[in-house]
């Protein structure tokens, strides 16, 4: 059986992902298993539905099979990101092909450039250009790139899609997984463009948070959207908790907030410093951010205060696999899995009960993350949401 693994957020499932599944379906692969972030993604920011309703439309939309990636790396850097659900695919054990959407569409390219990447070389040089000047990692990183490998290796890295493609190669690399790549070439822009009729994710949201209706997607994501407004559920959003996160912010201890990922160089006490002047979240955000500083990093960070995730929480190996949905195929690779996978695959949260410390922290983390959830939503959700939800299977 021809597995391929797919990296998503599903936020939500539009026809852009759809063209991807139905690319990849076409190449040779008998199913698709998605590893689909939580109730919260990488951009700092909880997910527009929760993680319940974006795995059930996913399967009506094709995935034979999504897999939770957790929460702290759900909302990772994208080295974060990406470490944690190419793990999932790498300990699931038989998931033989990896696709992504990619701007280039050339899997040699992106496998050269993340070679490039993985050089002690270019990691030497990054450091010196970062201790410069004020520019970000990404930056230093593409300008060490360009200088030792040229042109064509760094401009892989102007494009997100590519540039997160690279980290998957790299993370796979790193833990001596070898799968086939597949790199659907992408239509359309990452973030505001229509083109071809394909919406991206992002435009999709705006319209969708400014009270318009959902577009762009397939019925099927249309159906669990319409059930999700009708029940109040959606569209989530941290507006609901701005003044209470901003509390915290101005009177959080300094050492606390300095042990959040991805907190460096005294960033806490820049972004306290923010908190202070500033009357919303969006304020916070622009107060805090700079050349060095992204509004994205500064989003994670404060989403990671929000959940209390602390770098120490984040295990060094996904301690467990958790099923969201079943689709098509999806019960024949879980019965291959059962030979393969060398960590528990959760189907029910009963079964954790006599797992190792780590899954139980982190088990516990995603308990608390789904409470918060709950209070995101238009009409305040169920409490126990990550305990008494059951898989949907098709």
């Amino acid at each position: 059986m021809v597995i391929a693994g797919v990296i998503a957020e599903y936020n939500p499932f539009h026809c852009g992902h759809a063209y991807h599944l139905h690319e990849t379906k076409k190449s040779g692969v008998d199913a698709v298993v998605a590893v689909m972030s939580g109730h919260y993604v990488q951009r700092g920011t909880p997910a527009i539905l929760s993680k319940f309703a974006r795995a059930e439309a996913a399967v009506r939309c094709g995935v034979d099979l999504v897999l939770e990636l957790p929460v702290p790396w759900a909302i990772g850097r994208a080295q974060t990101f990406s470490e944690g659900a190419v793990s999932v695919l790498y300990h699931l054990g038989c998931v033989n092909k990896l696709s992504f959407g990619s701007e280039c569409g050339d899997v040699s390219r992106i496998i050269k450039t993340a070679f490039a990447l993985q050089n002690d070389e270019t990691a030497k040089l990054t450091n010196q250009i970062l201790s410069a000047g004020n520019i970000t990692f990404a930056a230093a990183r593409q300008q060490a790139v360009y200088s030792l490998f040229g042109k064509e290796t760094a401009t892989v890295l102007d494009d997100p899609n590519d540039t997160l493609a690279c980290e998957y190669v790299m993370a796979a690399n790193r833990m001596q997984f070898l799968p086939d790549y597949i790199a659907v070439q992408r239509i359309g822009s990452h973030d505001k463009s229509d083109a071809e009729g394909y919406a991206s994710a992002s435009q999709i949201r705006d319209v969708l948070m400014s009270g318009g209706a959902l577009y762009g997607c397939p019925a099927a994501m249309q159906t669990v959207w319409d059930g999700q407004v009708h029940a109040g559920a959606a569209p989530a959003t941290l507006q609901y908790m701005e003044r209470a996160i901003l509390a915290d912010w101005r009177t959080a201890d300094p050492q606390a907030l300095s042990e959040l990922p991805d907190v460096s160089e005294g960033l806490e006490n820049r972004m306290q410093d923010a908190a202070r002047k500033a009357d919303t979240l969006a304020d916070f955000y622009d107060l805090a951010k700079t050349k060095r500083y992204t509004h994205a990093r500064i989003r994670r960070i404060v989403l990671a205060r929000f959940l209390r995730i602390y770098a120490r929480d984040i295990p060094k190996i996904i301690p467990y696999i958790r099923v969201l949905a079943v689709g098509e195929k999806g019960k024949e690779i879980l019965h291959l899995a059962k030979k393969t996978c060398d960590v528990p695959i959760l189907t029910r949260s009963a079964y954790m009960r006599n797992a190792d410390a780590d899954a139980q922290n982190l088990l516990r983390i995603e308990e608390r993350a789904g409470e918060l959830y709950a209070m995101l939503q238009p009409a305040i959700g169920k409490s126990a949401m990550d305990l008494q939800t059951p898989i949907f299977i098709l």
